[in-house]
C-alpha cells in the first residue's frame, strides 16, 4: 500500500500517484481516470475507452485500406458441420 500527500493545483487539490501504483494500473501522463468519492473513501479507476470503427481505421482513407488488403483473402479450409450448404 502506498501513501501520498494532497497538494494544491490551481484552485483544485491534487494527489500524486506513486510510480509503482501508476505502473500497476497502466497509467501514464494524459491517462483518463474516473473518480468516485463517498463513504469516507476515494476510488480512482482507469477509464477504458471503447474503440469505434473510425478509431480503428483512423489515419488512412478508405481507398488506401482497400488497396492494402485487396487480394488478401484467407482460405479457412473446407466447410464443416452447419457451414456445409447442399446445393
Amino acid at each position: 500500500m502506498s501513501q501520498a500527500t494532497i497538494g494544491k493545483w490551481g484552485k483544485s487539490l491534487g494527489v500524486r500517484l506513486p510510480a509503482d501504483a501508476a505502473r500497476a494500473l497502466g497509467l501514464d501522463v494524459g491517462s483518463e481516470v474516473e473518480i468516485i468519492a463517498g463513504k469516507g473513501k476515494i476510488v480512482v479507476t482507469p477509464v477504458v475507452r471503447k474503440l469505434t470503427i473510425k478509431d480503428l481505421f483512423k489515419g488512412k482513407p478508405a481507398q488506401e485500406w482497400r488497396e492494402l488488403y485487396h487480394g488478401s483473402e484467407v482460405d479457412w479450409g473446407p466447410d464443416v458441420g452447419r457451414e456445409i450448404i447442399e446445393d
